[in-house]
């Protein structure tokens, strides 16, 4: 009787194939990061001294 469970090399694949999704996503964003570094941080001080004035 033949089973469908996948094989420990099937398993093996879909975590390497994870880890290289959020490889991916992690550069991803790194890029964005270093693209808008200065422009998303002076937003986000703004957006935090409207929000909590001294």
């Amino acid at each position: 009787m033949a089973t469908n469970a996948p094989s420990s090399s099937d398993s093996g694949q879909g975590i390497i194939e994870f880890a290289l999704i959020l490889l991916l996503i992690a550069i991803v964003v790194l890029a964005i990061l270093l693209i808008l570094g200065d422009d998303l941080r002076a937003f986000v001080l703004d957006l935090l001294n409207t929000w909590f004035p001294q």
